[in-house]
């Protein structure tokens, strides 16, 4: 899986809120009540006074919480390394009854010498991470950047080869977005999932500042808080962006706000039969895209 989105949205903070979900066995699903351990693996962070703060911040079970320490074998790999360093990072994490390896940034741990540019190289790095993962049995969250250029497909906006929109099963994206009150706001959504059920909510979020007291003295960090549920996914965002959207947030808030007298005059208040809605909405002149 890939944790998309623009510099400074929170994706980091996702990741490590996940870990302490897993540690704690409080992540809804198969793990719930089940605690496991996650290999968090962080290229540009510093562990003792951003990573391992946020992960306190944000509850986890540090006992469950491993990094990666790489011991220099006077070759150009000064870190975790992927493909070189693939089998070993399996056997660790079979070891230690690992359920995530976060790579944190992903591109960050791909061999200098690959292209990442080019789909055969990123195929290269990361199919034996795949084929890794299945056998020893843990799931792979990597972190990756938009481009700032690109259409409204979140999937064609993440940095590199196309390759990493292909091998990925699923893309969770992040962006910011000025809402109707002229706020700003965070949305993640879903916008790949090969092995789970599609339609699954956005959802907003917050970025929120916590000090952590450590050994060294007050840690300032911030941690993730998962919101509401939201309407508007990060396609619609990129959409709306890509077409210099201004006047359409009005004609979104019209069809909202007619859509939901609708629904709440109906014989089913807040329940609607798609067809019926589609038909209203047309006789009052909402375009489909609004609704």
């Amino acid at each position: 899986a890939l944790a998309a989105g623009g510099p400074g949205l929170g994706k980091s903070q996702f990741a490590v809120w996940m870990t302490a979900q897993i540690t704690r066995g409080t992540l809804p699903g198969e793990l719930y009540s089940q605690p496991r351990g996650v290999i968090y693996a962080a290229a540009e962070d510093s562990w003792a006074y951003t990573i391992a703060p946020r992960l306190v911040a944000a509850g986890a079970d540090m006992d469950l919480v491993f990094r990666v320490d790489v011991r220099d074998d006077g070759k150009a790999h000064a870190r975790l390394t992927l493909p070189v360093d693939t089998s070993l990072l399996g056997q660790a994490a079979e070891a230690y009854s690992i359920a995530l390896v976060v790579a944190d940034p992903l591109l960050s741990f791909i061999d200098g010498s690959i292209n990442d540019y080019r789909a055969a190289d990123v195929r290269q790095a990361l199919e034996p991470l795949i084929a890794e993962a299945d056998r020893r049995r843990f799931a792979v969250l990597g972190l990756a950047h938009f481009t700032k250029a690109g259409g409204a497909d979140p999937l064609s906006r993440v940095a590199g080869s196309g390759a990493f929109g292909q091998i990925i099963r699923s893309l969770i994206a992040f962006v910011q977005r000025d809402n109707d009150d002229g706020d700003t706001e965070f949305v993640m959504s879903l916008e790949k999932n090969n092995l789970g059920r599609l339609g699954l909510p956005a959802h907003t979020y917050a970025i929120q500042p916590v000090t952590v007291e450590t050994a060294e003295g007050p840690a300032y960090v911030s941690r993730f808080v998962l919101g509401a549920e939201s309407y508007t996914t990060v396609r619609d965002v990129m959409r709306d962006e890509a077409a210099g959207v201004g006047s359409d947030k009005s004609e979104r808030s019209e069809a909202a706000a007619w859509l939901e007298d609708f629904l709440m005059s109906g014989p089913h208040p807040g329940e609607g039969l798609p067809k019926d809605v589609q038909a209203a909405a047309r006789g009052a002149g909402i375009t489909p895209n609004a609704l």
